[in-house]
């Protein structure tokens, strides 16, 4: 008992000292804000009217301190201060050609000590790497890759590869420290220039990769017009410290209500300037783009509750009904006896072999094959604003439909490829027929829900073990908690779609 009680008393200091030390860390990263903003001021950088502050629940952002007007300039960054491949340590340049501009920056914030005298200020209000490996799924476990949705991995395996081979190059330039054995290759004091962090980590140029692909804009001048779109990038400070919003453009125009600012290159500056009304503590916003929740959580490590341009790919609910429809086509084929070749042939009046009598010679075509014939195999969404499947999926549940329902597997083909070729959609002008495919994509994604993604994801995150440290754990609590509210918005896509279809 006494010894339960002594490590209750420790347990209790424990929690304080982690209290305060959590305050000291918000206070002194308030500090670094300050400081960012008088540095800021000295690059000539331009603050109307707003400010960095603390946003309750959702860390820093940016937020108005006085009454702004539509069409107000409230930040103006020149562009001696923008951080671009051509203010990257000379040496390390030379060392690492052909390697993207991505890498490229990431290599000048990880080998080059001499930005953090130069960017201190802004150094030391960027993310650490802890938050970085909190929130951005490159850094988890592997083994929670299972439990992301089809999108969002496919997105992580070709942000993955973006790194490894950026990784690579860096391991096989001169810049990094020799491996044990091997020598120092000999360079004279003026090939080495300035002394550089040779001995980084790939977790160090991890952390530095990450920090560039969270945290660059777009950036196109006559100069990087000759990169690649991925490579006209550039490190903002301040800027970059404005929270993403969604937005439907379209809409904001209708309700008079626009929720982001305007941003703008010049050859002199980079600006970004309101497009209503502010009024003082209201947090000013920016647009990263029209990204769907899987894209922001690779990419920047969070979601959105409500994200107008939200989707999920829906290939696992409807990919199995056209595997199931071929495999039958497959079995009756096989089943059915082989009808003697004629030995007669019907000519036209030129005296050659009729196209028909070709294409009536000719095996049916499952709805499997037909869709990926007309390029609509895979990439089936939903989305807020296609509740019942984007166009693809519309295509595929036509195939699904017509071929099993006409009298002839060629009638089912015809129909099918007046909707495709031509944009004549039979099934809109048969309500039967509408509510047959309704029907059709109800029943695979309540079987997609059911099985897949309330057994197999939810049940599977529920059965990990939650407690942090123990052996078994997989990942941290806030990379399962994270997946698990993804999984949860995907739920009520699928719930809304299921509401139309069968409302």
């Amino acid at each position: 008992m006494a010894k339960r009680k002594r490590e209750a008393a420790e347990k209790e200091k424990g929690n304080k000292r982690n209290t305060r030390g959590k305050a000291r860390g918000k206070s002194s990263k308030m500090e670094a804000y300050q400081e960012l903003l008088v540095w800021a001021k000295d690059k000539g950088i331009i603050l109307n009217g707003v400010e960095p502050r603390r946003i309750p629940g959702r860390g820093m952002g940016i937020v108005a301190t006085k009454p702004l007007k539509e069409n107000q300039t409230i930040l103006t960054v020149p562009s001696n201060t923008l951080r671009t491949y051509e203010t990257v340590n000379p040496s390390i340049a030379r060392g690492l050609l052909g390697i993207s501009i991505h890498g490229l920056l990431a290599a000048d914030l990880a080998l080059d000590p001499s930005p953090s005298a130069k960017y201190r200020q802004w150094n030391a209000v960027c993310p650490t790497r802890e938050d970085v490996w909190d929130s951005l799924p490159l850094t988890w476990d592997h083994r929670l890759r299972d439990f992301l949705p089809k999108k969002a991995l496919e997105l992580l395996l070709k942000q993955e590869a973006k790194f490894e081979k950026d990784w690579s190059m860096v391991q096989q330039s001169k810049l990094l420290s020799p491996r044990s054995g091997e020598k120092e290759h000999e360079r004279s004091e003026e090939e080495e220039g300035e002394k550089l962090n040779k001995s980084i980590t790939r977790d160090d140029y991890l952390y530095a990769w990450l920090l560039v692909n969270t945290r660059t804009f777009y950036h196109e001048t006559p100069k990087t017009k000759k990169f690649n779109k991925e490579d006209r990038m550039v490190l903002q400070p301040v800027a970059d410290l404005f929270n993403h919003t969604s937005y439907d453009s379209s809409a904001e125009e209708k309700e008079g209500n626009k929720k982001t600012c305007s941003v703008a290159f010049s050859p002199t500056a980079f600006t970004i300037t309101t497009t209503r009304p502010y009024t003082v503590g209201e947090e000013v916003y920016i647009c990263y783009g029209n990204h769907s929740n899987d894209f922001l959580l690779i990419e920047y490590g969070f979601l959105f509750d409500e994200n107008v341009w939200d989707e999920v790919c829906i290939d696992d609910a409807i990919l199995p009904l056209l595997d199931k429809s071929q495999q039958q086509q497959q079995q009756i084929s096989t089943t059915q006896p082989r009808q003697p070749k004629k030995t007669t042939r019907r000519l036209n009046e030129r005296g050659k072999k009729d196209a028909k009598s070709q294409a009536d010679q000719q095996p049916p075509k499952s709805p499997k094959d037909l869709l990926e014939e007309t390029g609509f195999l895979g990439n089936y969404n939903l989305d807020p604003r296609n509740p019942t499947g984007c166009y693809p999926a519309q295509v595929a549940l036509r195939a699904l439909s017509a071929l099993p329902s006409s009298l002839t597997p060629q009638e089912g083909e015809k129909k099918f490829r007046v909707f495709v070729d031509y944009g004549q959609d039979p099934w809109e002008e048969s309500p039967e027929e509408q509510a047959k495919l309704n029907m059709l994509l109800a029943q695979a994604l309540k079987q997609w829900r059911g099985d897949v993604i309330e057994k197999k994801i939810i049940e599977g995150l529920d059965k990990m073990e939650w407690r942090e440290g123990h052996e078994r754990v997989v990942g941290r609590e806030c990379h399962r908690d994270t997946l698990l509210m993804r999984w949860m918005q995907v739920m009520r896509m699928v719930d809304r779609a299921l509401e139309e279809l069968e409302g």
